[in-house]
């Protein structure tokens, strides 16, 4: 389900990262300096806006096929509207207070804590990465900039078949990443690194690890210390596990139907909310959040 930089009070649709269909999706809205005003005139009232937000959200349950929504939006330091539509399970209505993954948000944070080690000379975007991993291909023409902006051509482990069959017989399994690793670099690289475009979870993977090799601490602690701490991002926290603080945001799916033979025509899903999305974030990045009171 990562870009500018998010944070608790920013636009998400966590959603899981392929297309699929979706019973949950949670949304964080941040208005940071956009007037909701129409023009030079008074400001429309508080309560005006909160309808208005609220129409927008409610239709886009509709065309989207959305369970529940959370949704806060912010002007300045004024809450505008900060509400929960829908159920988070049924006959349980979702409430603002229920924690969700945030998914690929956390890439903007690892962005973020490279441009910190960058500012205080530590590296440059410019360093190949054969200083921290060696034995990866191309190691000594793949740079740190190019691990960030998606250009190294490392192959996507997502888009191997036999890791998607992996992940779909075990939705739960923690994976290493070794383990990714091995499947990434079982086919070769897409193209010399540099000379073309290619999102890959590869190169975020890659790229946490270096930057705890970087900081000399595990990548949830420099990421806490460095990047949430400072932006007031309390109620973000990482896991290598499938936990997430209650209350719960429940998730619902229905990607495993033709794994496990069920007809197109029975209608399905299965809970989804604790399969574990550690894959397609770095060990540390793996993390949770929920919407704060301002």
């Amino acid at each position: 389900m990562i870009s500018s930089l998010f944070n608790d009070s920013t636009f998400q649709r966590i959603t899981r990262r392929r297309p699929r269909p979706c019973r949950i999706v949670a949304l964080f809205i941040g208005l940071f300096a956009i007037s909701l005003t129409a023009g030079p005139g008074p400001a429309t009232s508080q309560s005006a806006q909160a309808s208005a937000i609220a129409t927008i959200v409610q239709k886009a349950m509709k065309t989207e096929h959305l369970r529940a929504v959370i949704v806060k939006v912010t002007q300045g330091d004024k809450v505008i509207t900060s509400h929960a539509f829908g159920e988070s399970m049924t006959d349980v209505p979702a409430t603002t207070a229920m924690h969700f993954r945030n998914g690929a948000v956390a890439f903007a944070y690892l962005g973020t804590l490279l441009m910190e080690f960058v500012d205080e000379h530590k590296v440059k975007l410019e360093d190949t990465i054969e200083r921290w991993m060696p034995t990866l291909p191309e190691a000594n023409k793949v740079t740190l900039k190019m691990l960030a902006n998606q250009t190294s051509g490392y192959p996507d482990y997502e888009t191997d078949p036999k890791w998607l069959a992996a992940f779909i017989a075990d939705p739960f399994h923690i994976w290493t990443f070794e383990e990714r690793m091995k499947y990434a670099f079982s086919r070769p690289v897409q193209f010399d690194p540099g000379t073309n475009w290619s999102y890959s979870h590869t190169n975020f993977m890659i790229l946490g690890e270096i930057l705890s090799k970087i900081g000399k601490k595990p990548l949830d602690t420099l990421l806490r210390e460095r990047v949430l701490d400072p932006m007031g991002l309390k109620n973000t926290t990482a896991s290598q596990t499938s936990e997430i603080p209650s209350p719960v945001l429940h998730a619902f799916d229905s990607e495993r139907r033709s794994a496990l033979k069920i007809p197109a025509n029975i209608p399905f899903y299965e809970e989804s909310s604790f399969w574990n999305s550690q894959w397609g974030t770095p060990i540390g990045a793996n993390q949770t959040t929920w919407p704060p009171p301002r």
